[in-house]
């Protein structure tokens, strides 16, 4: 293990990562502000699925929600999460859980959520990535998207809310995973790389027993000509605006 702690540029927390191993992207921090306006004073939420905590660090740097959660089935994964959670004092606030999305039920959580996140795994096949952490991480290995609805329902609330990031090629797989889940999706965006490109990334809001209404948003781009991010994320990694 080659461990590094990075700055989050967001009010001074730090993470540490393994550099060796799978290291949280830019589609977390997109995940974090796309749930950021739907975290209320006292909320309680989980990140399935949560790598080195990246998510609950975001969240509970960012508002007010009394309890965060982050679930991990990796060990090392879990245990440099509960490292940074403690490096930056939030010990008494985020809880790291170890154990498999598939065996939710052993984890006393029903309908207690306010929230649930997932960055999943995107990948169900192709060329695997090197490194068991880093294929776990990426390729549906452990888990399904269909296992991560069904956890997710599991651990909300009714109405409670549902955020996820994923491929823009699985959205039908994904819309039907939902629903078959008792969440209804209620706001995507579509994410792209350049203007006039074909999306790349989603995210997406789905409500437990929600009524069937879509809205899609404005697409995210993430870069100008020229290779430089656009203004609209520079402001979210700076912290000043969510999506």
């Amino acid at each position: 293990m080659a461990e590094r702690i990075d700055d989050l540029l967001c009010r001074g927390f730090r993470i540490i990562q393994d550099s060796e191993g799978f290291c949280f992207g830019m589609d977390a921090v997109l995940l974090a502000n796309y749930a950021l306006p739907a975290v209320r004073e006292g909320s309680q939420l989980l990140d399935l699925g949560t790598g080195t905590g990246v998510i609950p660090l975001l969240l509970s740097a960012k508002t007010k929600a009394r309890r965060l959660y982050g679930l991990e089935i990796q060990k090392s994964a879990a245990d440099l999460a509960e490292r940074s959670a403690a490096l930056n004092g939030q010990e008494g606030r985020i809880q790291i859980l170890r154990g498999d999305i598939r065996r939710i039920r052993d984890f006393p959580l029903s309908s207690r959520m306010d929230l649930v996140l997932s960055n999943p795994p995107y990948l169900k096949s192709g060329i695997r990535s090197k490194g068991e952490g880093r294929q776990i991480a990426r390729h549906e290995i452990l888990c399904s998207f269909r296992d991560v609805a069904v956890a997710a329902s599991y651990l909300l609330k009714a109405s409670g809310r549902f955020f996820l990031v994923h491929r823009a090629e699985r959205l039908t797989d994904i819309v039907s995973d939902l629903r078959e889940s008792g969440l209804e999706p209620k706001r995507l965006r579509m994410v792209h790389s350049r203007a006039g490109r074909e999306a790349k990334l989603l995210l997406l809001e789905a409500v437990k027993g929600g009524r069937p209404q879509l809205h899609v948003e404005p697409p995210l781009i993430v870069y100008e000509e020229g290779g430089v991010y656009t203004e609209e994320l520079l402001s979210l990694y700076r912290g000043e605006a969510y999506l």
